[in-house]
């Protein structure tokens, strides 16, 4: 279920919100005049949505990466990693 509250609540209860955000780890909907605002989410919710989106733009940036050709066997891959990062 969504939690949507309006900005007054924000101001006028903030502790209880705050305390929602953290144990539900679900975003709560801010609307002024009966129109959505803002998200509120617990930061560590947020950067965990934050890390799969990265994660995710990513792979499909390899996805396209595979579409346009820009691949080869994985060995020459790894050895380019090596030489880049200075493993070997």
């Amino acid at each position: 279920m969504e939690n949507i509250i309006p900005s007054s609540d924000l101001r006028n209860r903030y502790p209880e919100i705050s305390r929602m955000c953290k144990e539900t780890k679900q975003p709560i909907y801010i609307t002024v005049n009966g129109r959505g605002d803002l998200v509120l989410l617990d930061i560590e919710a947020y950067q965990k949505l934050e890390f799969e989106l990265k994660l995710l733009a990513g792979v499909l940036r390899g996805e396209q990466d595979i579409k346009e050709g820009k691949c080869g066997p994985i060995e020459e891959m790894f050895a380019r990693i090596d030489k880049e990062f200075g493993f070997k």
